[in-house]
């Protein structure tokens, strides 16, 4: 598994998933780790009086997440190669900005968002889990949309042909445990 590179491992799925209570324990572990932007974004609007930046200017917002993540993503593949954590998480990647214009039914622009030769290792995806759900001041969407959204990332990452690694439910330490587990022998079990 030793190829003189970081691997680099996207965490996904829909709003409320726990994407981000994951990223942050392996940040604690010592891996290194990129937050998700769009949230930063999307607090950023509504310190301006928008409501849902994303929802009033859908592209706009899209190509500053894509640009950022782009960024994050060169940045990953400039860092040092770590010979006992040789892996790189990311909250969320490019292909998600795909899959929420999609799922919004909105066209875009292939040149300014194309993701190709622009690839992850793997996407860890966390799937829709109604018990831990909450809405709050960055998730608007119903758990049924979050299922959906969950459903049209999955679909991208798999048209695009990164391998996919679905995550159970559990406590974000046993979920831990798994992520290490499959990034330390590759397995699936």
């Amino acid at each position: 598994m030793t190829l003189n590179r970081n691997k680099k491992i996207v965490i996904s799925g829909g709003p409320g998933s726990g994407k981000s209570t994951l990223i942050q324990l392996l940040q604690n572990k010592g891996y290194y780790c990129f937050e998700e932007f769009s949230r930063s974004l999307l607090e950023k609007s509504k310190s301006e009086i928008e409501k849902n930046y994303f929802k009033s200017k859908p592209l706009e917002f899209s190509e500053l997440v894509w640009k950022k993540r782009l960024k994050d993503l060169r940045e990953a593949e400039k860092l040092r190669f770590n010979k006992d954590r040789p892996f790189v998480f990311f909250d969320r990647g490019l292909l998600d900005v795909i899959a929420y214009l999609n799922y919004i039914n909105k066209p875009f622009n292939v040149n300014k968002l194309n993701p190709k030769n622009k690839n992850y290792d793997m996407v860890l995806l966390l799937p829709p889990w109604k018990e831990i759900y909450v809405n709050d001041n960055h998730r608007s969407e119903s758990f049924e949309q979050a299922s959906s959204i969950y459903d049209h990332i999955k679909k991208t990452y798999e048209y695009f042909d990164i391998r996919i690694v679905e995550i159970p439910f559990g406590s974000p330490s046993e979920r831990i445990l798994k992520i290490v587990d499959i990034i330390n022998d590759g397995k699936q079990h």
